[in-house]
């Protein structure tokens, strides 16, 4: 799957909502990572990133992380931070 290839399926409006904000913050932090996959659950949003070969899993993400600028952004640090334990 090339970086930056978003899996939906069926998913909704407001899923693309999210899909969109969360992508606009990977580009505006200039991240190395992409956004592989989001879905809405019953616990929250399972959201996939992917950088290589490698794909990190965030799952149970509320809609109030998304809507917070400041939780997102320490999510997506979490993300980069992890990715950067399997750069060499």
């Amino acid at each position: 799957m090339a970086a930056g290839t978003v899996l939906m399926g069926t998913g909704t409006h407001r899923e693309g909502d999210v899909r969109r904000k969360i992508e606009s913050a990977l580009v505006r932090r200039r991240e190395r990572f992409a956004l592989s996959h989001l879905a809405w659950t019953a616990n929250g949003y399972t959201v996939k990133f992917e950088q290589g070969i490698v794909i990190l899993v965030r799952t149970a993400v509320d809609d109030s992380v998304i809507e917070d600028e400041a939780r997102l952004n320490k999510l997506l640090d979490g993300v980069r931070r992890d990715f950067g334990a399997f750069d060499p």
